[in-house]
C-alpha cells in the first residue's frame, strides 16, 4: 500500500500530524519531503505514458464495508491489464468543513472516493479492459451514494456530469450563461449555459 500524504500549511504542524502515521510501523519506504506543488502535481507522469489507452470511472461509497473491499479485491485479481489501478481516496477533514455550496465541489460529506483507472497499450485490448472497468464500476453500485469525482471520468453523458456537481450544477450554470454564454469552453465536463 502507498501512502502519498499532502500537507498545505505550516510544515512542523503537518510533521505532527504525519508522526501518528510513521508510528504506526515501520514503511518499506519513507520518502516524504516538503516539495514545490507543481513537483508534487508531476509526482505521477511516470505512470500515465503517452500513448497508452485509458479509460476511467469514478464512484463514492458511503463507507469501506467489507462487501466493497471483497468487489474490488475480486476485481483486481481478475483487471486484464497490469497497468490499472483501484485508488481508493480518503476525504473529509477540512474538506468537509466547508460548505457544499462554497465552490463548484459540493460532494463534502462523502468519505471515500474509488477511481478505476483502466489503462492499457494496445488499442486491440480496448474492449476488454473498458468492460472490466464498467464491470466494477457496475459491482460498486449498491455501496455508491450517486456521486461521482470529475477527475476520474471518462467522456460521460449530461446526468453523470450533474450529478458530479450535485446541487452547485444550476448555480454553475447560471455563471456559464454570464461569463460564457455561447460555451466557448466545452471541450470538458461541459457545464452547459443555463436557459
Amino acid at each position: 500500500m502507498q501512502f502519498l500524504p499532502r500537507w498545505c500549511g505550516d510544515e512542523q504542524e503537518g510533521e505532527a500530524y504525519l508522526q501518528s502515521v510513521r508510528e504506526f510501523g515501520p514503511p518499506l519506504v519513507d520518502a516524504v519531503e516538503s516539495i514545490p506543488f507543481p513537483q508534487m502535481q508531476a509526482l505521477f507522469d511516470g505512470a500515465f505514458p503517452d500513448g497508452n489507452q485509458n479509460y476511467w470511472k469514478s464512484a463514492f461509497i458511503k463507507d469501506l464495508s467489507d462487501e466493497a473491499i471483497d468487489i474490488m479485491v475480486e476485481h483486481a485479481n481478475t483487471a486484464p491489464s497490469p497497468a490499472t489501478a483501484i485508488v481508493i481516496e480518503l476525504y473529509g477533514g477540512a474538506m468537509a468543513r466547508v460548505p457544499a455550496d462554497a465552490t463548484a465541489f459540493g460532494h463534502r460529506n462523502s468519505d471515500y472516493d474509488v477511481g478505476i483507472l483502466s489503462q492499457w497499450a494496445d488499442p486491440a485490448d480496448s474492449d476488454q479492459n473498458i468492460a472490466w472497468t464498467r464491470g466494477l464500476y457496475d459491482a460498486l453500485q449498491p455501496h455508491a451514494t450517486g456521486a461521482y469525482l470529475l477527475n476520474f471520468l471518462d467522456k460521460e453523458d449530461d446526468d453523470l456530469i450533474r450529478a458530479s456537481f450535485g446541487a452547485n450544477y444550476e448555480r454553475l450554470a447560471v455563471l456559464k450563461r454570464k461569463y460564457d454564454p455561447d460555451n466557448f469552453f466545452r471541450q470538458n465536463h461541459n457545464v452547459a449555459p443555463a436557459g
